[in-house]
């Protein structure tokens, strides 16, 4: 039996092992309703119905289908993972592999330009990166399908396979319709770095050409008529075109747009401070920059955040440049190279634990969750709601209630009429207080609806239901008078 090098086994087990610990935390934070229905209950909902093949409405969203929020094609490719298990968990487990994956070509590369040892130490800095571990725990995204492809598009490019960078980034152009932007960061290193001209421009054009499509044609159509809604850069202009152009002809306002607040520095700080600012010397500072201006000059504060999905995608860009820099500065080092590369890799490394672990800690979240006996209140009531039914329930509550055609998220929007209700007053439930589904309740109650299921912080109501009587210390968790 030929013997596995040790060289070969340890990227993927430090990959699968990364994948492990991705899979426990996030399904941990499921389990404790910590999850969703923005991201979680929407995703599930479509790969459901993509599972089933079935074209369904995303009622979370509230549009004729989910493609007219995003051009996610490729989440159709996950389909077929819930014929062996229909779960929304199947979705994190899914997510937890992805994340993993994207390790493996920063190794790849990085063994090539700086020896084995220090690919190791790279790989657990992308691994144990605060961008990633704050993806993981967010609940799903279709970013998860970005970021081992954008790992794959730049060692491929890096390595000029150029079939595989433009597989690469055919998947990544129907993976969202943005990432068409970061694929202009490629094709600019391509042509301006590599000096391959017709390629870069090629892969310019047809990533320019996908996002007007997307954003003109495809997302309206699927929205059923709907303009496209996640455009947030009205200090540059009203439409990508008018914000190209200021961008062109204002760039001092420009600047100033991408740093300020104060607290758009302090997230560029921490994200390149993690790889020790060695990524702002590498010429794969170009391939970012389309990412970081699409982050930092939106308005909405949370693009700006350490939290959330906004780093998967600039993850493995950071790391393969701060690779790229180490590699570089190793020219000018006669003798103990393998020494040098190791150290720098460590200290990397330490940056990235440091930041994860001390500064952001964004696994700390992991131990503010729903506690045992409230999971278990909600779960008790939740399983009275039959799988057909069409149901209304607080956000933390729809992804054990979106594997079907009609569910809804309780928000301060009108609703239409659904079988049941379901609600739980200390899970989120923004942007609604406890108060306000004290009053929807009292409303329901008054309307046809009866209770169906309570506990002391969870109540269902089903339309028909008999009993009208709220226990008191629900009637507590609700803001109800006594």
């Amino acid at each position: 039996m030929r013997r596995i090098a040790p060289a070969t086994l340890a990227p993927w087990t430090l990959a699968a092992l990364a994948a492990v610990g991705y899979a426990w935390a996030a399904l941990h934070r499921y389990e404790r309703f910590g999850a969703n229905a923005y991201d979680l209950g929407i995703f599930d909902q479509t790969v459901w119905g993509y599972s089933r093949f079935d074209w369904i409405p995303n009622t979370i969203l509230r549009v004729p289908h989910e493609l007219g929020d995003h051009t996610d094609f490729t989440l159709m490719l996950l389909a077929p993972l819930y014929w062996i298990w229909s779960d929304p968990r199947m979705l994190l487990l899914a997510q937890a592999v992805l994340l993993a994956a994207a390790a493996l070509p920063i190794y790849w590369w990085a063994r090539e330009q700086l020896g084995v040892g220090a690919a190791l130490l790279f790989e657990l800095a992308y691994l144990t990166f605060f961008g990633v571990l704050a993806g993981d725990i967010f609940d799903f995204h279709e970013l998860a399908l970005a970021a081992p492809l954008v790992s794959v598009a730049l060692y491929a490019m890096l390595t000029k396979r150029d079939v595989t960078l433009l597989v690469t980034a055919a998947l990544l152009l129907l993976t969202k319709e943005d990432l068409a932007l970061t694929l202009v960061g490629f094709a600019a290193f391509v042509a301006l770095v590599q000096r391959r001209w017709r390629l870069g421009g090629a892969l310019a054009a047809a990533s320019v050409a996908w996002f007007a499509l997307a954003y003109k044609v495809l997302v309206p159509a699927f929205a059923g008529g709907r303009a496209y809604t996640h455009w947030s850069y009205d200090a540059l202009g009203a439409t990508p075109g008018s914000a190209a152009r200021n961008l062109v002809l204002h760039p001092i306002r420009s600047v100033e747009l991408f740093v300020r607040p104060h607290s758009k520095r302090v997230a560029l700080f921490n994200l390149f401070a993690s790889w020790l600012f060695l990524p702002l010397v590498s010429p794969l500072l170009i391939v970012m920059l389309p990412t970081l201006a699409e982050r930092f000059l939106s308005s909405i504060p949370s693009y700006w955040a350490q939290g959330f999905h906004y780093s998967l995608v600039i993850a493995p860009m950071l790391a393969f440049a701060a690779v790229d820099t180490t590699a570089r500065a190793l020219r000018f080092v006669r003798g103990r190279e393998d020494a040098v590369a190791i150290a720098v890799g460590a200290a990397v490394l330490a940056a990235c634990l440091f930041f994860s672990f001390v500064r952001l800690k964004p696994l700390a979240e992991l131990g503010r969750y729903t506690s045992p006996e409230t999971v278990a209140e909600i779960e008790r009531c939740l399983a009275t709601i039959p799988a057909d039914a069409s149901v209304t329930a607080t956000s933390a509550l729809v992804p054990r209630l979106s594997e079907r055609r009609s569910v809804w998220v309780l928000d301060d929007r009108p609703l239409p009429a659904t079988r049941y209700y379901a609600l739980n007053a200390t899970t989120w439930i923004y942007p609604l207080t406890a108060a306000d589904l004290g009053r929807i309740v009292e409303n329901r109650l008054e309307r046809g609806y009866g209770v169906r299921c309570q506990g002391a912080v969870t109540v269902v109501l089903e339309q028909g239901a008999v009993s009208k009587r709220l226990e008191p210390r629900l009637r507590r968790a609700l803001a109800l008078p006594a």
